[in-house]
């Protein structure tokens, strides 16, 4: 007779959250939410360690932060899914549109249905976007459809420099990334607006990231 009997089946590890927040009020909130549709393991923190950026969500709260240290945070955390979470319609739609890799958006006194239907999505690997952002953001990607030709006149170069300004980078940053003098930076986001007939660096980012991934260098 064999006695031998199978291991069980280990459990599924709960999801782990990361909210990077300094609200404790919405620490809390969170936590309800995520509760309502999952075992999840959350943290919260405002300077997140490179281990706890390897989990299952972050949730970044953009009210907690300037602009710069926002984007900062959204370039560190880009390998992990991403949503915003209390954030105002203008905010959201400004950061969505430089960073097309956030994968969820949660305005400011969203439900707590709208919330346990977003997470669980986006813990599935789905998107949640709020229908009036993504109509907005439809409609701006469209009308940059006659500027296709101008992207196609851009070298592989100019690609890659706006695709990495579109991550928030400065010229410096850049540079230093491609290992290239400030001054060739300039020189190529120059010649790449032009040819897009973009005002400006954050135009001529938006445009590529409409249309392109980024080349590698």
């Amino acid at each position: 007779m064999n006695d031998f009997k199978a291991s069980p089946a280990p459990l599924p590890a709960s999801p782990r959250v990361l909210l990077l927040s300094g609200s404790e009020l919405l620490e809390g909130t969170m936590r309800q939410h995520l509760h309502q549709i999952s075992d999840c393991q959350m943290q919260r923190c405002t300077q997140p360690r490179p281990d706890q950026l390897r989990c299952d969500l972050v949730l970044l709260d953009p009210t907690s932060y300037t602009r710069d240290d926002a984007v900062r945070l959204l370039r560190r955390a880009e390998q992990a899914p991403l949503a915003l979470v209390n954030a105002l319609p203008e905010q959201a739609e400004a950061l969505v549109e430089a960073h097309p890799w956030i994968r969820g958006v949660f305005y400011r006194g969203s439900s707590g249905q709208t919330f346990g239907q977003g997470f669980g999505r986006l813990l599935d690997g789905g998107d949640w976007l709020p229908r009036g952002l993504t109509e907005r953001l439809v409609s701006r990607y469209r009308q940059l459809t006659p500027t296709s030709q101008g992207i196609d006149q851009l070298t592989v170069r100019e690609k890659q420099i706006l695709a990495l300004a579109g991550k928030g980078l400065s010229n410096a940053e850049i540079a230093r990334t491609l290992h290239l003098s400030t001054h060739t930076i300039k020189s190529h986001v120059h010649n790449a607006l032009r040819k897009l007939g973009a005002s400006n660096r954050a135009q001529g980012a938006a445009m590529v990231l409409a249309y392109v991934y980024e080349p590698s260098a």
